[in-house]
């Protein structure tokens, strides 16, 4: 084969090898001392033995942290090893010194077929040295929103419940609530990146009901009184600061309250979905770090 033959067919091929790598996500919790108990996913993409992915803890909490992740799968023996690498965002106040990194093994697991899931872990700080021991629990996620469908269904069939939480509720989807990083007022996302760029990609992910948001970067408006469409709105972030700040100030509450705005962080090597959750004249921000 030629080397312009080999390039052509390996152009054709990797997309394809990429889709055909799937994508499994499980959700559940973490037990830290048999009395803590911190909402926990993993997202994980498995290749000829190598995982990677994140972990999402404390799921929609004052705390929210994603983390990237890597492991390995043995199938024959069906082992699972997985351990937090690095943090990629987090709510938490404290340093990226400080967090804890989850460390475990699963036995007894096979993808697409394990249902319920638990083992122990161990916590390390980025150094290796110990914080805490707990256990796991994990189910599908799929497996959840299922009884999520069911309980939409029960909300829409009910006289009871107003129009407007109806009308919220049918353009969410359980992977999209789950997956979504919701800003709340006076509330900070502690974002790291090694990019030198991030796009802001903002747009109203439902029904459009005249949100309107200003943006402002290091303190300079860059949106004032923007109207969120379906359609995207790209704002490109130069992050050659050691801390570049964005601030979103909800101008209105749209014809449903409250405001809730789509704004995507795009750096390259993470995409963070995240939604205003802000009536009007609160304000959130996002603040991009130099990952070390």
């Amino acid at each position: 084969m030629s080397k312009k033959h080999l390039v052509i067919f390996l152009a054709v091929l990797f997309p394809i090898f990429l889709l055909a790598q799937e994508k499994y996500e499980y959700v559940g919790l973490i037990l830290i001392n048999d009395t803590i108990n911190i909402s926990y996913k993993v997202s994980l993409m498995e290749n000829n033995g190598q995982v990677n992915g994140y972990s999402l803890t404390d799921l929609g909490g004052e705390h929210e942290t994603r983390s990237t992740i890597k492991g390995e799968y043995n199938a024959s023996n069906k082992e699972l090893n997985f351990r937090e690498t690095g943090i990629v965002y987090t709510k938490s106040p404290i340093t990226q010194n400080d967090f804890c990194f989850i460390n475990t093994t699963i036995e007894d697991f096979t993808f697409k077929k394990s249902n319920k899931i638990k083992a122990n872990f161990v916590g390390l700080f980025s150094d290796h040295s110990k914080c805490v021991d707990g256990e796991l629990f994990l189910s599908p996620l799929e497996k959840i929103e299922a009884k999520f469908s069911k309980v939409i269904k029960k909300v829409n069939n009910s006289k009871k419940v107003p129009d407007s939480i109806k009308t919220k509720l049918s353009s969410m989807k359980m992977m999209d609530s789950i997956n979504m990083n919701v800003l709340r007022k006076n509330q900070t996302l502690s974002v790291f990146s090694k990019s030198k760029k991030v796009n802001l990609v903002i747009y109203d992910g439902g029904k459009e009901d005249g949100d309107k948001v200003t943006i402002s970067i290091n303190n300079k408006p860059v949106l004032t009184n923007f109207e969120a469409k379906n359609n995207k709105k790209v704002i490109t972030v130069d992050l050659s600061a050691v801390k570049t700040s964005v601030v979103i100030k909800a101008v209105n509450e749209g014809s449903i309250a409250p405001n809730t705005v789509i704004v995507e962080l795009q750096d390259g090597e993470n995409t963070i979905k995240a939604m205003s959750n802000l009536n009007k004249g609160e304000t959130t921000q996002i603040d991009f770090l130099k990952a070390k």
